[in-house]
């Protein structure tokens, strides 16, 4: 499938330089993002000065805001592998053509009449053109904390690429971690390993004397297991939701009470790769883990208290200019939030009602992103046609640039009242802190000592 775009001469480092379609698909996505999430952490490998061939493999746990998500975090759009089966949902097709993805057949869903042959030569035409390519090797989306066991289709397409004369690919591996994936305005944690070299590595996958091609099958089977493995580092990998909330728990409240100032704050990248880190720890250890975490949050229910409360003593003077701070940056949002919430309040409660339906959160994370950029859009686009119809194209360009402003303060707006109600129930908690049970401290302390033990 050959781009629809003029492209730079691909020997340079013009072939990785973005387009005006690159661009405008570039700021569609970031806006999406901003808008559905309240924050995205990211840890990523040094940038590649050099122009180079990239395959990106991922978790996919999230539907079609996983390669939203990706698309953010990349520094150049990637063509997205995807099953055939979305280019027959209406609209989806669409974008996904416009997206330029590239379709997968499973000849179970065609009753074994398929072949792949066109989608592995867009793959290896790609890849000679330096470009990146995005595929999720589970070849499903996962509602369990931890990968399934991936297809041998990424390990194909970058042998065939190499086969083919693609030097220099890059295998990187990416892991997306969720905070809550079927809420709005959630956080969302994007962990690339570091990129697996294949030129450099591929004596590790072929035996002397044999063919690094996709036909080899033993090249295949060790690429996807090192592959599998890359992945397993990166992305969320817990048994069960039990043990992933307890592990993630356990690395908030380690990372909080580190060092002898006051205590820091945790930002979801820290947490979340300290929590993967004691994942891959010994079964024993992660049971005594578990088991700590237990009995440190029952106090803390009967208490009503979490355990950023349990730290967080903000004194009288503090509160107050805290208070008023806050007060201030809402009162200079409020108009424009109001202009905000009249254009898009049916956007919001449609995509909001997505919460309610009786369906996996996977789907719900499909979705969100789906809905957002359609009732948003069409919302937008009546607002724009109205102004355009009424005083002409500059007023319809400035009302363009304005819209996002106007979402933006009606985000900001709430949920700075909703942090301002939060803090004030810390506070008033807060005050007499000094005066709870040895008990809980001890429970504590228990987390951080079953977490020492395994690290």
């Amino acid at each position: 499938m050959a781009e629809d775009t003029a492209q730079s001469e691909p020997d340079g480092a013009d072939a990785c330089r973005p387009t005006m379609k690159d661009r405008f698909i570039k700021r569609v996505v970031d806006l999406a993002v901003q808008a559905l999430y309240r924050s995205v952490d990211m840890y990523l490998p040094e940038d590649q000065k050099i122009c180079l061939p990239v395959l990106s493999v991922s978790n996919h746990f999230g539907g079609f805001a996983d390669p939203l998500l990706l698309m953010h975090a990349a520094n150049r759009r990637p063509r997205i592998i995807a099953r055939d089966k979305i280019w027959k949902i209406p609209v989806a097709g669409w974008v996904m053509k416009w997206l330029g993805a590239i379709p997968v057949h499973k000849p179970a869903e065609h009753k074994g009449r398929t072949s792949n042959d066109e989608m592995f030569a867009s793959c290896y035409t790609a890849l000679e053109d330096k470009k990146m390519l995005l595929i999720f090797p589970e070849g499903i989306t996962r509602d369990d904390p931890s990968i399934a066991p991936i297809k041998t289709g990424a390990a194909r397409i970058a042998l065939g690429a190499r086969a083919k004369g693609t030097e220099g690919l890059l295998i990187v591996p990416v892991g997306i971690h969720y905070e809550d994936k079927a809420a709005l305005r959630s956080r969302v944690f994007i962990n690339a390993g570091q990129p697996l070299n294949l030129d450099e590595r591929i004596d590790e996958y072929v035996e002397p004397g044999a063919e690094a091609t996709p036909e080899n099958r033993d090249a295949v089977r060790k690429l996807t297991d090192d592959i599998e493995v890359q992945m397993r580092r990166v992305s969320p990998n817990f048994t069960d939701w039990k043990e992933a909330k307890a592990l993630t728990t356990a690395a908030a409240i380690t990372l909080r009470a580190r060092g002898d100032g006051p205590p820091s704050v945790v930002s979801l990248s820290e947490r979340d790769r300290f929590a993967g880190l004691l994942g891959r720890t010994e079964e024993s250890n992660k049971r005594d883990i578990v088991a700590a975490v237990n009995d440190y949050d029952q106090d803390l229910d009967a208490l009503g208290l979490t355990d950023e409360q349990v730290y967080e003593k903000m004194g009288t003077g503090s509160f107050l200019w805290y208070l008023v701070r806050g007060l201030l940056i809402a009162l200079l949002l409020l108009p424009f939030a109001v202009v905000g919430l009249v254009i898009n309040f049916w956007p919001i409660v449609l995509v909001g009602a997505i919460n309610f339906l009786k369906v996996a959160p996977a789907v719900k994370a499909t979705l969100k992103p789906v809905a957002a950029i359609l009732f948003f859009g069409i919302s937008w686009g009546l607002v724009v046609w109205a102004v355009l119809s009424r005083w002409g194209w500059e007023w319809a360009g400035a009302m363009l640039l304005l819209l996002p402003i106007y979402l933006g303060a009606l985000i900001v707006l709430s949920e700075r009242l909703v942090l301002l109600g939060r803090t004030w129930k810390v506070w008033r908690r807060a005050r007499n802190l000094d005066s709870f049970a040895d008990q809980i401290i001890e429970r504590r302390d228990a987390v951080r000592e079953a977490v020492a033990a395994a690290v």
